[in-house]
């Protein structure tokens, strides 16, 4: 009796073209990595970023110790001048001392997301390479290169958060020389209207 081999013909020509089909619809993580993002022009752009956050967090740390010298020296000098004037003195380097910590702080959070996002993507790009050994490898690849992406997003939200906060110091001194100012002239007409009445 021969043997009809049609059947499992068919059947092996029929999960040939569903997997065809899946191939064609379903791409790999790395076709997914270089149709969305490429993992070494993200870590650019962190190298190009990062440094200069670096030096922005020297200088607001340069900016702290200044501030807390100038405290230093204004209270050697505490008997030299009036309690009040030098009392809102310090309030106002107190305000400003903590004003320029929490900017470091956030700057200090976005040189930390930036650095997780250059060893995510480093991570990204190796797996990409390893994808042919193992189809978890790719799924690894997407992981760390969407967790790179949501890392580099959020430094630069921290840094963002940082540039709204940088006129706030001014803002500090501006209501301080506000009221020096107010204390002066305040003294000046006190000062003028002793010297009428005595005239008179």
């Amino acid at each position: 009796m021969p043997v009809d081999i049609t059947l499992p013909l068919t059947f092996l020509s029929s999960i040939s073209n569903q997997n065809y089909v899946r191939d064609r619809i379903m791409p790999t993580a790395a076709q997914l990595l270089s149709s969305s993002f490429t993992p070494i022009v993200l870590i650019s752009a962190c190298g190009l970023v990062t440094p200069s956050l670096y030096n922005r967090l020297g200088e607001l740390t340069t900016r702290i110790r200044l501030i807390h010298h100038q405290k230093v020296e204004l209270l050697k000098n505490l008997h030299e001048h009036e309690y009040s004037e030098q009392e809102m003195l310090l309030d106002m380097l107190d305000s400003q001392s903590e004003q320029v910590l929490d900017k470091a702080r956030l700057v200090k959070a976005s040189l930390n997301c930036l650095l997780l996002a250059i060893a995510a993507f480093v991570f990204c790009s190796v797996f990409t390479g390893a994808e042919e050994l193992n189809e978890w490898i790719g799924t690894a690849a997407l992981a760390m290169g969407s967790l790179g992406v949501a890392l580099f997003l959020s430094g630069l939200g921290w840094v963002m958060r940082e540039l709204s906060l940088s006129l706030e110091p001014l803002q500090a001194e501006k209501e301080h020389l506000k009221a020096v100012t107010a204390i002066y002239l305040s003294k000046s007409r006190g000062s003028r209207t002793l010297k009428v009445a005595e005239s008179a």
